[in-house]
């Protein structure tokens, strides 16, 4: 009787733990438009890749790096990203197969537009990165 107690409270617990961790509005931290924390708003980020290969678009944040999204090579991409605008923004984007470069520090105003361009040659070439 006492090991049918334990087997329907342990399947409780289990229950309980797994309707409190599986809720809608709980973010995906494998979702680039997610990455932002605290009091943060839309940014914006446009990328031209000018590059034939493909990249991975990073954000820095205090040394962390928040995947923003993939960009198929010779195409435009534009990705949204919670960020604290307190805190400045810069990117590291790697080639598929290849280099990476990093593009210099940004300040972003609430709901800014970042646009940031890989150059057809990196590591020769520096990415940009400006604001709109």
């Amino acid at each position: 009787m006492r090991r049918n107690c334990y087997v329907v409270l342990l399947t409780l617990v289990t229950v309980a733990l797994t309707a409190c961790g599986s809720r809608r509005d709980t973010p995906n931290p494998f979702d680039g438009s997610s990455g932002g924390g605290g009091t943060s708003g839309a940014l914006r980020i446009e990328v031209q890749n000018l590059n034939f290969n493909d990249v991975t678009v990073w954000a820095l944040r205090q040394g962390q790096r928040i995947r923003v999204g993939r960009v198929t090579g010779k195409t435009d991409e534009a990705f949204q990203l919670s960020w604290n605008e307190a805190v400045p923004i810069s990117f590291v984007i790697d080639v598929t197969g290849g280099r990476s470069c990093r593009t210099a520090n940004i300040s972003v105003d609430r709901d800014a537009r970042v646009w940031v361009s890989v150059p057809a040659n990196v590591g020769v070439q520096a990415c940009r990165i400006g604001q709109r």
